[in-house]
This record gives structure tokens, C-alpha cells and sequence, in this order.
């Protein structure tokens, strides 16, 4: 049989075939598909508070579905993966339009924005980082049905993936941390939600904090210590207190900084080891877990990630130190909120590996028992242990990154 050398004329035969599919399949179904997702586009942005409030009830009923039937987790985690993509992309119809005059974007957006315009390559590394997180747990478990070999291989190739995304990120953004890159931990507002109310602890204007600073009705000045009184709870305009109209009027520093400025690049030897270890500790702990799957009681891993994960906070702390003049406080809220998150995120070594077998979770079973048989209380324990099987059996339900 004759093969056609590539970029030669196609035969009389080849184009007679085609048009044969075409006579046999209408035009109008081949357009449907697009015809249907701009239809559903169309549906979304026209109701986007229903589109809200209907993800909302739905993502409350996932939160009892997980490990509720031992023998069906993997249904159960299909659908909150399937929730979770379509609110991401439910997501991406209602953001608002940045020549938008109500598009009040927060300062972690508009500085993610701002990178992901900068370079494509971010984009994309951010857009598959996020899709791995909605969806890595839904890969264990269908990598678990083929043998702990193969689940722990996929657990690995995940967390490479993962670590190289971001450091991928770290690099195009020039040598800047990795913002916002988790599930949770990006803000994106959308069009329709309605406004956040003034958030406490927002910097005022000449360092001055609104909520912190406020003792027995008086506002603390924090370089003088000066007192002054705080405003009257008459109704202001709109019947608002004066409080809280003044307050959601407040500029802080980061509202009127460029994107750019929004995070500092990290300059120093110690800060760029402290940003590649707490990239590469995924990676590293993962590697440890595949070698000692045998033994859950086996504490080696455990203690090379916590280890890696302190290292690298106190480094990143000596950093910002050395590096940022006030320190802490010199830092944009955007680096602050990550630094925090990463700082809660040590809680989860609670719920991992050796420390979870050999200690949290005799605790946890000890208190969804006592809840056993009391009226309401018995279901609150039946949740806690749903999620007790997830938590020892699959590795990403207490991952942080």
C-alpha cells in the first residue's frame, strides 16, 4: 500500500472520504460543543450569586461524602474533584474585567495578575500546580487500586511536578517567593460576590493599625504610644457608624504600591536555600515515605521533614531580618499573609506520618469514642472518623503544598 510523503497534494481517495464524514455528520453538530459552553458562560455570568450560592451548599455536602463509605472513597472524592474544577472555572467566567469600575482587585491578586501577564510560562505553571492540587488525591486512590508501588511512584511524580512548578515560578517572577500558589490561598474575587467587610488589623496611613492598637476605647499610637480617643458610635452616613465608614475608606501601603513592588526579591544566599528547601521538602519527604512504606510507626521521615520545614522558616526569619529594614513590619501584607500560612501549615506535622500513628490518632479515636451514642454529638464523631481512614490511609488529604 501506497503512503502519501508528507506535504504531497492528498489523493482524490483521502478527500472523497472526508467528504463523506462531513455529508454523514451534520455541520451543526460539529459546533455544538462551543455553541453549548458559550451558552453555559452566558447562564453563569447571568446568575452568578445562584452559581455561588449553589457551589457553596453542594461543597458543604462534600465535606460529610469523604471516607463516609470505606468501600467507595474513590466516588466520593470524584465528585469533590469535580466540584472543586467547575468552581475554579466558574471562577474564571465571573473574575471581573480589570477596566471594570467596580474591580477592587485585593493586592495578592493583582500582584499574582501581574506575574501570570508578565510571563506565560508562570500562567501555565500556576494554572497546572493548581489543577494537581484538586485533583492529587483522586490520583492516589486509583493509583492505590494498582499496589502501594505504584501509589507511592504516583505520590513522588506528583510532588516533582509540584516542586518543579515552582521553582519554574520562583525563577520567571525574578527570584521572588512563591505567593498563592496553594488551594485556599489565592484570593479571586468575582463579579456578583458581595464586598468584604474591612478586615481587622488593616494599616493605616504613618503605620498606624486600626484594630490592634485599640485598648479600653482608645487608639495607641505604636511609635509614640500616644492615646487617642477612639471616634463616637453615632450612625454616620448611609447608617453606618463613623468607625466603620472611615474604615472601609482606608488606604494602606500595599493599595497603592505597584504590582511589582508587592514582593521583594529574595537577594540573599540564605533566603533563596530557604525558599528551595521548603519547595524541595515535598519531594524529600515523599522519597522517605516510598523507601519505609512498610513502616508506618517509622519516624526517620517524620523527623527529616519537620526538620527541613524549621530549617528553612528560620532561615527565611534570619532573612527578612538581615535583609528588610523594620524586619517583619517592613514587610508588604501580601508577604506577611504567605508567611503566616506557611507558619500554620507546621500544625499539619500533627497529622502525618509517625507523629500521627504513634500519637494523634489514638488521641483522635479516643474522642470521636466518647462522642459515640449522645444525641447530635454522634454524628460530629462519625465525621471525625470518616476522616480519620483518609488521614492514615492516603498521603495527600495532610499535605500543605
Amino acid at each position: 500500500m501506497a503512503v502519501e510523503a508528507p506535504g504531497s497534494t492528498p489523493t482524490t481517495k483521502s478527500i472523497s472520504l472526508t467528504a463523506h464524514l462531513q455529508s454523514r455528520i451534520p455541520t451543526t453538530y460539529l459546533h455544538l460543543p462551543a455553541q453549548w459552553l458559550a451558552t453555559y458562560s452566558t447562564f453563569v455570568k447571568a446568575n452568578a450569586s445562584q452559581v455561588s450560592q449553589l457551589e457553596s451548599a453542594l461543597r458543604s455536602l462534600t465535606y460529610v461524602i469523604p471516607g463516609r463509605f470505606h468501600d467507595t472513597p474513590l466516588t466520593s472524592e470524584s465528585l469533590q474533584t469535580f466540584l472543586s474544577l467547575l468552581t475554579a472555572y466558574h471562577t474564571h467566567l465571573l473574575s471581573p474585567s480589570p477596566n471594570s469600575p467596580n474591580y477592587h482587585p485585593s493586592p495578592q491578586t493583582r500582584y499574582t495578575r501581574w506575574c501570570e501577564l508578565s510571563s506565560p510560562l508562570y500562567a501555565r505553571c500556576a494554572a497546572l500546580l493548581r489543577t494537581l492540587q484538586y485533583t492529587q488525591l483522586l490520583c492516589e486512590m486509583f493509583a492505590k487500586r494498582a499496589g502501594e508501588r505504584v501509589r507511592w511512584r504516583v505520590v513522588v511524580v506528583l510532588e516533582v511536578v509540584k516542586a518543579v512548578c515552582r521553582l519554574f515560578m520562583g525563577r520567571v517572577s525574578g527570584g521572588r517567593m512563591v505567593v498563592g500558589s496553594g488551594i485556599g490561598g489565592e484570593t479571586v474575587e468575582r463579579k456578583g460576590d458581595d464586598e468584604a467587610t474591612a478586615t481587622a488589623g488593616v494599616e493605616a496611613v504613618d503605620g498606624m493599625v486600626v484594630d490592634d492598637g485599640m485598648l479600653n476605647g482608645e487608639w495607641k499610637m505604636p511609635r509614640t504610644g500616644m492615646r487617642l480617643p477612639a471616634l463616637p458610635s453615632t450612625s454616620g452616613i448611609g447608617g453606618e457608624s463613623i468607625t466603620d465608614f472611615l474604615g472601609k475608606r482606608v488606604i494602606s501601603a500595599d493599595e497603592i504600591k505597584s504590582a511589582k513592588r508587592l514582593v521583594r526579591t529574595i537577594s540573599s544566599v540564605q533566603g533563596q536555600l530557604a525558599e528551595m528547601m521548603w519547595i524541595l521538602r515535598p519531594v524529600v519527604y515523599a522519597l522517605a515515605l516510598q523507601r519505609c512504606q512498610g513502616n508506618k510507626r517509622d519516624w526517620r521521615p517524620w523527623v527529616m521533614g519537620v526538620v527541613m520545614e524549621v530549617a528553612a522558616r528560620q532561615l527565611a526569619k534570619k532573612d527578612v531580618k538581615e535583609g528588610v529594614v523594620g524586619g517583619m513590619r517592613g514587610l508588604s501584607g501580601v508577604e506577611r499573609e504567605e508567611l503566616k500560612r506557611r507558619g500554620w501549615g507546621m500544625a499539619w506535622w500533627g497529622m502525618r506520618g509517625a507523629f500521627y500513628e504513634n500519637v494523634t490518632r489514638g488521641w483522635i479515636q479516643g474522642f470521636a469514642g466518647k462522642l459515640k451514642g449522645k444525641p447530635l454529638l454522634d454524628m460530629v464523631g462519625i465525621i471525625v472518623e470518616d476522616y480519620d481512614y483518609l488521614w492514615d490511609e492516603y498521603y495527600f488529604p495532610t499535605t500543605t503544598l
